[in-house]
């Protein structure tokens, strides 16, 4: 079978998209030695080096992005004549032969869910073309049983649904804190800085409680976060930007506890990272965290800011998570994956 992949994520973003297609390309690229793929991207990237790559540009300018979707990448796919064509990021693949399988990615519904929290062209394009996908999928992925839930609440799909979780990378223990300041101890946040994450209650939170910790808050900027920008300029409060792979490890390494307070997530990824360096976690219950940290973090609701406040006073309390961790592999969210390909 051969599977083209829109692999736009691996070039133009830093955040969990990003992260799950290339580790999950990675390890399918190991395990499958039957399958042909191929990958259409926007940019020059080294990751695609010994790979079946096709470049289309995303060029700036009003309506250039939909006829990129809607015309050049389609007149692209109906050239190399694949027998499915992955679309991991949510929307596509669109203008494409009946005969090609459509195989889709949903992280979670947060845009139709929670639309407060997105951009108004992300509101837009979800509310416009997410049912349509969903219509014409052969196959949706989705990170976990809540998203799953979610989609068959709202759209009642054809196709069926492959719950594929998401692993996590073996700590790294090679890196020092070289390079990132010195603000031990300290409580750590890691994740893209947007209202979705509930940031502004985790400051309010921490700032009302005399600790000895600070807060690192470390991520790439979303979107609509001006307030909570604005709240984390203070003195115990520490604001990491564009985080590398070898600060982040440092940062989970000589963390006192991991908070992640979000309102709802689809997977949420960071928590189990942290899980993995053996570090306390104090989690939100919003979405699949309940489905997922449950046993093996400090709990609590995601509008809860007194529940919160005790679990920063007690971090030492959570349980030890570091084995569970150990069952998210990305060799198993590639094999399932692959199972998943293979049965359409």
């Amino acid at each position: 079978m051969h599977i083209t992949i829109l692999a736009d994520a691996i070039d133009n973003q830093n955040a969990g998209v990003h992260y799950y297609l290339k580790n999950l390309i990675e390890h399918l690229l190991k395990i499958d030695r039957k399958n042909k793929y191929s990958f259409i991207h926007c940019q020059e990237n080294q990751f695609f080096d010994n790979k079946e790559s096709y470049i289309i540009p995303q060029i700036k300018g009003p309506g250039t992005e939909t006829v990129r979707r809607f015309h050049k990448i389609p007149k692209l796919i109906k050239k190399l004549n694949p027998d499915a064509v992955w679309q991991p990021c949510h929307i596509g693949p669109f203008n494409i032969p009946k005969e090609i399988k459509r195989i889709v990615t949903i992280h979670d519904l947060t845009p139709i869910l929670f639309p407060q929290f997105h951009t108004p062209r992300g509101k837009i394009i979800h509310r416009l073309l997410l049912g349509k996908t969903l219509k014409n999928a052969d196959l949706i992925l989705t990170p976990s049983e809540t998203t799953k839930r979610d989609i068959i609440s709202h759209y009642q799909p054809f196709a069926p649904i492959a719950v594929t979780p998401l692993g996590v990378d073996k700590p790294s223990r090679t890196f020092e804190t070289s390079g990132h300041p010195e603000v031990k101890p300290y409580f750590l946040y890691l994740g893209t800085i947007e209202p979705r994450k509930n940031l502004e209650l985790l400051i309010d939170a921490f700032l009302e409680l005399d600790l000895q910790q600070k807060l690192i808050l470390a991520g790439a900027k979303g979107w609509k976060n001006s307030r909570i920008l604005k709240k984390a300029k203070h003195p115990k409060i520490t604001l990491l930007t564009n985080v590398s792979e070898e600060e982040k490890a440092a940062l989970y390494t000589h963390a006192d506890a991991f908070v992640y307070p979000s309102i709802y997530e689809g997977f949420g990824l960071p928590p189990l990272e942290a899980m993995s360096y053996g570090i306390p976690v104090i989690c939100s219950t919003g979405g699949s965290l309940k489905e997922l940290y449950s046993k093996n973090a400090l709990m609590f609701d995601p509008k809860d800011k007194e529940a919160l406040k005790s679990h920063l006073q007690n971090f030492k309390s959570a349980p030890k998570s570091k084995d569970f961790a150990k069952n998210f592999t990305w060799e198993n969210t590639a094999e399932k994956t692959l199972k998943s390909f293979n049965q359409i």
